[in-house]
């Protein structure tokens, strides 16, 4: 997502200083976040639709001032064009993106997004920071000249669109119209238009009395399952001609008894749709029939117990579920519940502590300087991976609530109608999905735009739940709920095998995809749903004890085809060409995704010096997406490239977001991922850690000896308070180092003047990490002893005099050599006849030995000296 999140919702601490001190402050944040939330907060990608709807409801409850007003004015413009003065977030791209055959996400077109950002501007009082002609001008580009009758489209009218982009939507309409109304003084000027807007309204109108969003019935504007006509179409077209001033252009008599046909007088609520599901968006569906009761003076409601019912129906949070049965709540639900109430002037029922809590609830959704679709309690399994994960890897995994995890992972599950599989967020009740469609789970299109690819339900999303499973040791408990054999061959049958189509061989996102047309199974196709086919079924078939995977049954060989069909390869490089997308990072990911399934099936015949060297030619120090896959390349391959420690050390903590404990992506600060957490915890904890180490080599005993040694990985730069490092030998035991300033780790110890350091002294300096640990390097340095040797000889014709004097240091004097003696070897004519002791007298600073030895003139003699103490026992040379 392109926004942080609301720092408020973080405990103060104070600010870290290195990438250790980091890591620790978002564990223990995230321990306090779920301690007080009862879930770790999910970030979502902020849009102008949702802050409007924000907007919308504070200003209603009359809490605006609970919002920081200039950072969410900045929010808006940081999304304005001023050369082609409209606003594009990344809905809106999406909305380009719209492959029909596909699907289609409403409410997020051009038009609607730019009438969003223009309605929060007239909020906050700010439409004169831009030229509202230039938006009164888009917005009528955005009107569909076609026929006598017609409304507006999502974008500017251009006859060459494709043919469902031109269909004009009763949704586009009513922004489009809402929004005029706001900007234009009236309507006068555009009578022929206003003739004509009013003519397609009363167009959508049905027999039964209920308006289409549309007049293709070939276009399902609204999407399943908001079957047409339905109170929400038919309140667009309700509510525009209100503002223009032509609600008696309906039929009254169709349009009451429609209204009865949806109202329920025992539960005094109203239906969303006729031929429907039951109860879908009913608390919605009221709110709606509410209001239109009202504009149309229907009576056939108890308007009294209708408003008791809205009133009645807020969830936990304070805000409004869509419906009493999918207990599913996003942010369009409390805006149109609170829209209705402040349009049929019953916002005043709320007292001021339900306003306060309705007010504060709207901060679940806020992300930073904006607000998102869903609320930051919908935690993807995605985070839930990441953090259970790095949790692990520093083994801290007693800290989490293991079964308070285990509850929200199982809650994910669906084993209906023969699909089996996780949906990516949890809090799903009764899967039905998000009617919002926020961008992190729907992005079905062509891609042209946006990169997104991640769906509702798909191999990634199952295997980041199996795995965090596995991971809390509950993957057996789990077992023994529902038969893993499901999933395993659900996987297998979601390999696609039409022949005749590019992307033959590859998995498809999940076996619920391979009910659509070949075409659209062949489009929905990446890379990243093989990957995660593969490690899913990897972690399965070790669960059940089946072997390995090439017992089962996925076609191998046509899955080495698609990959093979994919990889660039040149003189110097190779690496998987995704096609849709030139991005780097995703470039690196996928080719590590390729790397990794080859090696799985056992058929990795890839130039892996093409692939170090694509490597070395696009290490980018600036994205932590692009060393993290550099990284787990170097890795499955055994590649020696050695990154930049210090570069990749900064990174990390440049890309810290403090008081959100998240990261960027890159430098660029636009995108913020749960993941990088896990790959900062990846690369801290396995990554090569680089140990110096500096001390004499030869030293003197009685004298000190000072090892300083200083370590780092690719993350770790610094360590913090439960990083400990010891040198530890049989001769000294175990001494402690110091840190110092420089963050390096210092003893100094005197080596005694003891034959038990003589003539080494050997050990290990271990560096440990919450006891573990994580590094050593041998330690060898030569002792010697510091002493005086002088010898005198003296020889006549009779006999050969041997004085040797012997002083050693001890304790900073010279002292005597106390219990050692000097022997000397005789050799005549080169044997050796016999050895003999030296007499030894001791002074103070000296031992003085002497020897006499009688010679013969005809021998010819040769003398070896040598000394015998505790430090030689068994003697030692001196001379000769």
């Amino acid at each position: 997502m392109n926004v942080y999140g609301d720092e408020s919702q973080a405990p103060l601490t104070s600010s870290p200083t290195n990438n250790y001190e980091i890591i620790e402050e978002i564990f223990t944040q995230n321990l306090a976040k779920y301690s007080s939330m009862g879930y770790f907060p999910q970030l979502y990608e902020p849009s102008l639709q949702a802050t409007y709807y924000a907007l919308y409801i504070l200003e209603a409850l009359g809490k605006l001032d609970q919002i920081n007003q200039s950072s969410i004015k900045d929010y808006l413009m940081s999304h304005y064009d001023s050369n082609s003065h409209i606003f594009m977030d990344k809905y809106s791209y999406r909305y380009l993106d719209t492959d029909f055959s596909q699907g289609y996400y409403p409410f997020t077109s051009i038009l609607e997004v730019n009438c969003y950002a223009l309605l929060s501007l007239g909020i906050l009082g700010q439409l004169g920071l831009i030229n509202t002609q230039h938006s009164i001008d888009f917005i009528w580009s955005c009107y569909n000249p076609e026929g006598p009758e017609n409304g507006f489209i999502g974008q500017s009218y251009n006859p060459n669109l494709i043919e469902e982009f031109k269909i004009a939507t009763i949704d586009n309409t009513y922004y489009a119209v809402r929004t005029l109304d706001l900007l234009i003084n009236d309507w006068s000027s555009y009578n022929d238009e206003k003739t004509r807007i009013v003519q397609y309204i009363t167009s959508l109108q049905l027999s039964n009395g209920g308006f289409l969003n549309d007049n293709d019935t070939g276009f399902d504007s609204l999407t399943s399952p908001m079957f047409e006509p339905n109170l929400l179409s038919s309140y667009y077209c309700i509510k525009s001609l209100e503002v223009l001033n032509s609600v008696n252009s309906i039929n009254f008599g169709d349009f009451h008894q429609y209204l009865n046909n949806l109202y329920d007088d025992t539960v005094h609520s109203f239906q969303m749709c006729i031929m429907g599901i039951q109860d879908f968006c009913n608390i919605i569906a009221t709110a709606l029939g509410l209001e239109l009761s009202d504009i149309t003076g229907y009576t056939g409601l108890n308007r009294i117990e209708v408003l008791n019912f809205l009133l009645t129906n807020r969830n936990n949070l304070g805000n409004w579920d869509s419906s009493t049965w999918f207990r599913n709540h996003e942010l369009i639900d409390t805006y149109q519940v609170i829209r209705c109430l402040k349009e049929s002037g019953e916002i005043s029922q709320l007292a001021l502590q339900e306003k306060n809590q309705i007010s504060n609830a709207i901060f679940y959704y806020k992300q930073y300087n904006g607000f998102s679709l869903i609320s930051n309690d919908y935690m993807s399994l995605e985070h839930i991976h990441s953090l259970v994960n790095s949790f692990v890897l520093f083994n801290r995994i007693s800290e989490l609530d293991i079964q308070g995890l285990y509850n929200l992972i199982d809650g994910c599950y669906s084993d209906l109608f023969y699909y089996y599989g996780f949906s990516a967020s949890t809090n799903l009740v009764n899967c039905i999905g998000f009617r919002s469609h926020p961008i992190e789970y729907y992005n079905l299109g062509y891609y042209h735009f946006t990169e997104e690819t991640d769906s509702l339900f798909n191999h990634k999303f199952d295997y980041k739940a199996l795995h965090s499973l596995l991971k809390i040791s509950k993957l057996d408990d789990f077992g023994l709920n529902y038969n893993l054999m499901d999933s395993i061959n659900n996987i297998i049958d979601s390999q696609f095998l039409e022949s005749g189509f590019e992307n033959y061989g590859a998995f498809l996102p999940s076996f619920r995809y391979s009910l659509r047309s070949p075409e659209a199974q062949n489009r929905s196709i990446f890379l990243e749903y093989s990957y995660y086919a593969i490690k899913t079924l990897e972690l399965l078939v070790n669960q059940l004890n089946l072997g390995n995977i090439f017992n089962l049954t996925f076609n191998k060989a046509a899955l080495y085809g698609f990959i093979r069909r994919n990889i660039y390869e040149s003189n110097s490089e190779l690496y998987f060409n995704p096609l849709f997308t030139s991005n780097l990072e995703t470039i690196l990911q996928d080719t590590y995704y390729m790397i990794y399934i080859l090696k799985a099936i056992n058929l990795f015949d890839l130039n892996t010096q093409k692939i170090k060297e694509f490597i070395l030619q696009n290490i980018n120090y600036s994205s932590i997406k692009n060393i993290y896959y550099s990284y787990k390349i170097t890795e499955i391959l055994g590649l020696e490239i050695q990154f930049d420690v210090e570069l990749t050390s900064n990174l990390v903590k440049q890309l810290y977001i403090e008081g959100l404990s998240e990261f960027f992506e890159s430098m660029d600060s636009q995108v913020i991922n749960h993941e990088i957490f896990l790959w900062v915890c990846e690369m801290a904890r396995t990554s090569d850690l680089y140990v110096e180490c500096d001390y004499k080599e030869s030293v003197y005993l009685g004298s000190v000896n000072t090892i300083t040694t200083s370590f780092s990985n690719l993350i770790f730069r610094e360590y913090g308070e439960f990083t400990s490092v010891t040198f530890e030998s049989e001769q000294f035991g175990i001494l402690n180092l110091e840190k110092q300033y420089d963050n390096s780790y210092q003893i100094n110890f005197l080596v005694p003047v003891d034959p038990k350091y003589y003539p080494s002294v050997e050990g290990n300096i271990f560096i440990y990490d919450h006891s573990e640990i994580i590094g050593h390097v041998p330690i060898f340095f030569l002792t010697s002893l510091e002493q005086i040797i002088e010898y005198n000889i003296t020889k006549n014709i009779e006999n050969i005099l041997f004085m040797v004097n012997i002083s050693r240091r001890i304790s900073s004097e010279f002292q005597a050599v106390y219990n050692s003696s000097l022997y000397i070897q005789v050799f005549e004519n080169n044997n050796c006849t016999e050895v003999l002791n030296f007499t030894r007298v001791d002074f103070e600073d000296f031992s003085k030995f002497s020897f006499t030895y009688e010679v013969e003139n005809t021998i010819d003699y040769y003398f070896n000296i040598s000394l015998v103490d505790n430090f030689h026992p068994n003697g030692v040379f001196l001379f000769e």
